[in-house]
């Protein structure tokens, strides 16, 4: 036991909780507090925790090609580790602390024990997960679609009938954030893990896959295209 229940009355996921199951929970936690920039947990540690925020912020990232890619920020009243909580597996993100905050952690063990004992607050709480959980998928969603589209619009992508040029085998050059241009045909484009990718047969029947984040720029000839309708020129 370390904070008092009514710590918990601020965090979202509870709401449901009555206080004397607030109480309950609140039983199970452990206080910790992190300065601004200090590591919380990285890709590989244990999981079967989840964090709840109580005052500060918590960044929740991955790191793309050494270049930090941001999900979300938590702050008060929100919480963080929910996949690994629910299927005690490693961690797939980083967390950073990004000002100074103060958490409790509560282990999977001793919720389930706690919701064995009394069924009817791992109902609520399950609820409340499912309803966290959507929203974050949602949010995710939105943000996935946005980039996308950004990164199409900056890249040229969609001046171009993709389909058309992959068929039709027309030559195009990559400009990427790597250096030299790359000039060949398209094969695919498609998605995966790590986001969308091009797929690239060079005029030295070399394939390349060009992650989409390394894309600056997609351009091809006005007089390959000029005279096919269907294919967008520049």
């Amino acid at each position: 036991m370390t904070d008092s229940p009514q710590d918990l009355t601020t965090v979202s996921l509870f709401e449901a909780l009555s206080p004397a199951e607030l109480a309950a929970v609140s039983e199970l936690t452990k206080a910790m507090e992190w300065q601004a920039g200090e590591e919380i947990y990285i890709p590989g540690d244990p999981g079967g925790s989840m964090f709840a925020v109580l005052a500060g912020a918590v960044e929740i990232f991955s790191i793309v090609s050494g270049v930090d890619k941001l999900f979300m920020t938590v702050r008060a009243g929100g919480v963080f580790g929910l996949l690994s909580i629910l299927d005690q597996g490693d961690r797939i993100d980083n967390a950073r602390a990004l000002e100074r905050t103060k958490a409790l952690v509560m282990e999977r063990a001793s919720l389930d024990r706690l919701f064995a004992d009394r069924p009817e607050m791992g109902i609520k709480v399950l609820e409340g997960l499912g309803k966290t959980l959507g929203q974050r998928v949602r949010m995710l969603t939105e943000q996935y679609e946005a980039t996308v589209a950004w990164n199409l619009e900056v890249t040229g992508l969609t001046s171009l009938n993709l389909e058309r040029i992959m068929t039709e085998r027309i030559e195009v050059t990559v400009e990427t954030t790597r250096g030299e241009p790359l000039a060949g045909t398209l094969l695919k484009f498609e998605a995966s893990a790590a986001g969308h990718e091009l797929y690239l047969k060079s005029q030295d029947h070399r394939i390349y896959v060009i992650p989409y984040h390394a894309v600056v720029r997609v351009s091809v000839e006005r007089d390959d295209v000029k005279d096919r309708k269907d294919t967008p020129t520049f």
